[in-house]
């Protein structure tokens, strides 16, 4: 496995391109890159975020857009919305080729309040086959995230899915906050997501009142210890990126000692 840190820890912090550099002051040698908002989906943004990870040292393995701008109407009955957000989604593609990123971390459509119509699974298969073949014209692979408010909320999501994708490469990013609050069991998630499992976004949680709050990992009750070594009986080594909100922590100094707890913890020597 492989331990990092996404930008969106410093989300409203610090700007996009600032947070490489704290993440690199923070002992990370790699990052995903969240990226915020339509000013950033452009190749310019990107050539800045490259030469900037460069200098630093700084390998990009991801790339995370505000997918609540435009994903869900990639999934639009609306021709014009579905038109619009694809071209969206392909200028996020070229992004994050230019920094050399393995992956697309997509949310996918809400399910808030009945909001996601027409969302069964023989409609919803084929464009997420699309899609997928769009990013790996880009060299990148499509990692959906499994959000407690998106579509992929439950561990019947990829066995739905799967008679569609037609042997599409389509991959998963387990999410831990995300699972945590989905009312499943986290790991029927993670064992849902089978050998397509190839990313990770690690964020703690803890439970006050009745409400599922968010913490820095270590400070909460999630058991990363037991899925570093589910992880391993499974083969994984992809990435394991720290993703905290930027309100579980006062000092940037905890980002550096959770990464090196998360290491510690989930891949003893």
């Amino acid at each position: 496995m492989e331990f990092g840190i996404s930008t969106a820890a410093f989300y409203r912090r610090a700007a996009t391109e600032d947070a490489l550099c704290h993440i690199r002051e923070q002992g990370a040698s790699l990052c995903e890159v969240y990226l915020e908002s339509f000013s950033e989906y452009t190749p310019d943004f990107a050539h800045l975020l490259r030469q900037r990870a460069d200098a630093l040292g700084l390998r990009v393995v991801s790339v995370h857009p505000m997918g609540t701008q435009f994903e869900p109407q990639l999934f639009s009955l609306s021709v014009r919305q579905h038109d619009d957000a694809w071209r969206i989604f392909e200028r996020v593609l070229q992004s994050a080729q230019i920094l050399g990123a393995k992956y697309y971390v997509m949310h996918g459509p809400p399910t808030m309040r009945g909001a996601l119509k027409n969302a069964e699974a023989g409609r919803i298969g084929p464009i997420i086959a699309e899609l997928c073949a769009l990013a790996g014209r880009y060299g990148l692979r499509l990692a959906w995230e499994n959000v407690s408010w998106c579509l992929f909320d439950s561990p019947s999501f990829p066995s739905s899915i799967e008679p569609y994708l037609n042997g599409v490469g389509l991959g998963y990013t387990f999410d831990v906050k995300q699972a945590s609050r989905s009312g499943c069991d986290p790991y029927g998630i993670l064992d849902a997501m089978g050998s397509r499992l190839c990313h990770l976004h690690a964020c703690d949680v803890f439970t006050s009142g009745g409400r599922m709050f968010t913490a820095m990992p270590g400070t909460g009750s999630f058991d990363f210890a037991h899925l570093g070594e589910r992880l391993r009986q499974k083969g994984y080594q992809g990435a394991v990126m720290l993703e905290p909100y930027s309100d579980t922590y006062e000092s940037i100094d905890e980002i550096g000692a959770a990464l090196r707890w998360l290491k510690k913890t989930m891949e003893p020597d």
